[in-house]
């Protein structure tokens, strides 16, 4: 949301928050740009932080001055970014589903109102405990009364819960206040503020602090990377494919859904036992899959593309929603999963949801609709020039995509077996390779180590 927000508060971070941050971004290796889409003053807190968030980051600012603009906004700067930070929910549910990349943003949370909770206790005439708060969950609210140990029973929470809902905070707010049940009036969305003021109802607008706008660069930065999931980290997919139209009701005596199913079941099966992950069927046209984060990099193209929608489309004209979660213990991953397939199937533009075990949200687009771009750039001549010696040097029969081992770039380039390692882990750095769950050697032993060699990013611009 955070629709022209005020001014966010600039809280000094524990030594041990910017080390972990120092750490993540560590792990962009690969140079990334991240488009950020907002409100002009919100968009330039975020442009601040440039300096600090390395040299492989680069922020791209796309501020719309109206909400009329934010699509032809967010659609102009797609064309030269990796990944789509927007501002707020908001912003991200109007214009996320038209977007040929990846799309994440900036959540809401119970920091903003922290915030704003001391800017306002500054006015006597405001009683914290009888406000009304719009866009942050009732939980959340209650969860950061209990911190401060004050009472939440008086207090009134209008969640976001779509656009639409941001239509009725104005009037929610105002009936509260004017029937006396409330002081004020804390929002996220700045019209809604101008509104209230201008009707004489005290108004405070939370903002996420800079500590949250740092943390959704970072977060940004390694999905546009694909590095945001830790290699062995477990995964969880939910697929839900529409069935056809006029096949009827599910049941097993439907044959002819039965049929599609199985092929179904087929088709993603052959996908996921090439990525090492495990497809179990459940019930009607729902699946479920189970993988290492490698593995969904690859079924994603590094979490740029939505996994086997453009397959089922092609094969079978049939529309498929993914539901990926990630978390702590499976049960966590597997309600993240369910989370994300309810969003996915809201946003039909983005048809994979990520949800991560932090709560952040991206969007996936289907690869059809996917722009190559170039990612290395002039710092990585001689990667560029190397890879390119590797594709010259494997057969033209090999397979699309070309997926490869130290052994096989041994072979090919008649070096050692450490000069190739050294060679892909060099191209892994560059933006022009990607890590992949290991394979089971042949004759047994260690597994290999294997490497998908992005050459559509050889191409000129």
């Amino acid at each position: 949301m955070n629709d022209d927000l005020s001014q966010p508060a600039t809280p000094s971070a524990p030594s041990s928050r910017v080390a972990s941050r120092r750490e993540h971004l560590a792990q962009v290796r690969a140079p990334v740009k991240v488009g950020v889409v907002g409100p002009p003053d919100v968009v330039q807190n975020i442009l601040s932080l440039d300096a600090a968030v390395g040299d492989n980051v680069q922020l791209i600012g796309a501020a719309h001055q109206v909400d009329a603009d934010l699509l032809t906004r967010a659609q102009a700067v797609s064309g030269e970014a990796d990944i789509i930070l927007f501002t707020g929910p908001l912003q991200y549910d109007l214009a996320a589903d038209t977007l040929p990349i990846p799309s994440t943003f900036v959540p809401i949370s119970g920091t903003s109102l922290f915030s704003a909770l001391i800017r306002a206790s500054a006015n006597p005439a405001i009683e914290m405990e009888r406000i009304s708060i719009d866009s942050i969950s009732e939980t959340e609210v209650e969860e950061a009364f209990a911190d401060i140990g004050r009472d939440a029973s008086r207090l009134h929470v209008a969640p976001y819960e779509g656009p639409e809902s941001v239509d009725g905070f104005s009037r929610f707010h105002a009936d509260l206040y004017r029937s006396g049940a409330t002081t004020a009036a804390f929002t996220t969305v700045k019209a809604v503020a101008n509104r209230l003021e201008a009707e004489s109802i005290p108004a405070v607008r939370m903002a996420p602090t800079m500590a949250n706008l740092r943390n959704a660069v970072v977060t940004s930065a390694l999905l546009g990377t694909g590095s945001l999931l830790e290699e062995a980290q477990l995964v969880l997919m939910t697929v839900h494919v529409t069935s056809p139209e006029g096949s009827g009701h599910w049941g097993w005596s439907n044959y002819r859904l039965q049929g599609t199913r199985l092929t179904v079941h087929q088709v993603l099966l052959e996908e996921v036992e090439a990525a090492g992950a495990a497809l179990l069927a459940y019930e009607g046209m729902t699946f479920g899959i189970t993988a290492t984060a490698g593995a969904l990099r690859q079924l994603t193209d590094n979490l740029h593309t939505a996994p086997f929608v453009d397959r089922l489309q092609a094969a079978l004209g049939l529309q498929a929603f993914v539901g990926i979660g990630s978390g702590r213990t499976v049960q966590e991953a597997d309600a993240n999963a369910q989370q994300a397939l309810g969003l996915a199937q809201s946003h039909a533009g983005h048809p994979a949801q990520v949800v991560g075990a932090d709560g952040t949200v991206v969007g996936l687009p289907p690869r059809s609709r996917r722009q190559e771009r170039v990612v290395a750039d002039d710092k990585y001549p001689h990667e560029r020039d190397m890879l390119r010696r590797i594709i010259m040097a494997l057969p033209d029969t090999e397979p699309e995509p070309l997926i490869v081992d130290a052994a096989r770039v041994a072979e090919a380039l008649s070096v050692t077996l450490r000069s190739a390692r050294r060679i892909l882990n060099s191209l892994v750095a560059a933006g022009l390779a990607w890590t992949m769950p290991p394979a089971p050697s042949p004759g047994g032993g260690r597994p290999r180590q294997r490497f998908r060699l992005l050459v559509q990013r050889l191409e000129p611009r």
